[in-house]
């Protein structure tokens, strides 16, 4: 918007080239009218201060068409999307902003000082991310692995039951959906009955069934087998003790 702004002529001329014919002398005119639309530019630029003095509502009523003009064919093509065009934008506005910052500063030295400083700053995040990143690599490599926490006999229990119930909410979803046959399916299971109810939301194991897994598996099942390994070892306890006995009787 500011380039139509500060150059409408040229963007004039430019569109107008567009609809000339081409190996014409009119190229010859549109050179030298490039060449006085940079006259007048700069013509302006020197007298600004007498021209916004004595001329300001002009100036003032040029900037706002102009300004409504840039801003409504930039809101009709709507931003930049080429890669390209947007870092050919990208790097015109920053070198306009180092323009601007060095004539800006009343000191050259210091001027190119701060625009040295802004061009390391502005390339400086790139080899920082990179020690960064080799850093953090170093420190993995070095320290040692923490080994994984194992779950307690209660956590096991309830992640057991909390994926179990998931995997049965699935089912069901999969059994209800169109994806899945129904006669198919009950021609493949020996209790039809039983799948229904489980579709309908009852248990899906039988009281039996509970009472087994909970002998095999469940408290019950972990004592007996303590009381096995006990009774077990105080057997073998015994028979050596016996054995010792005789050895003692003979010698």
């Amino acid at each position: 918007m500011s380039v139509g702004i500060v150059a409408s002529l040229l963007i004039i001329i430019f569109i107008l080239s567009k609809f000339m014919p081409k190996k014409s002398p009119i190229y010859v005119i549109l050179v030298g009218g490039w060449s006085f639309s940079l006259y007048l530019i700069q013509l302006v630029f020197k007298n600004l201060q007498e021209i916004w003095r004595f001329y300001w509502q002009y100036l003032l009523s040029y900037i706002l068409t102009v300004g409504f003009m840039s801003f409504a064919v930039c809101y009709k093509y709507g931003p930049l999307e080429n890669e390209r065009s947007i870092n050919l934008l990208t790097w015109t506005l920053q070198l306009i902003g180092l323009g601007f910052m060095y004539s800006g500063i009343q000191i050259p030295h210091i001027a190119l000082a701060l625009i040295i400083i802004a061009l390391c700053t502005k390339n400086l995040e790139y080899p920082i991310q990179w020690l960064y990143i080799t850093c953090r690599k170093m420190c993995k490599a070095t320290e040692k692995p923490v080994p994984p926490r194992l779950l307690t006999e209660e956590e096991y229990r309830i992640q057991g039951e909390v994926e179990t119930r998931k995997a049965l909410a699935e089912l069901r979803e999969f059994c209800n959906s169109p994806d899945c046959s129904p006669w198919k399916t009950v021609s493949r299971i020996q209790s039809p009955k039983r799948f229904a109810d489980f579709m309908e939301g009852s248990f899906h194991l039988t009281p039996n069934e509970v009472s087994v897994h909970e002998q095999e598996y469940g408290l019950g099942s972990i004592i007996a087998q303590d009381e096995e390994m006990s009774s077990e070892e105080e057997e073998d306890s015994g028979s050596q003790c016996s054995t010792n006995t005789q050895n003692n009787f003979l010698t």
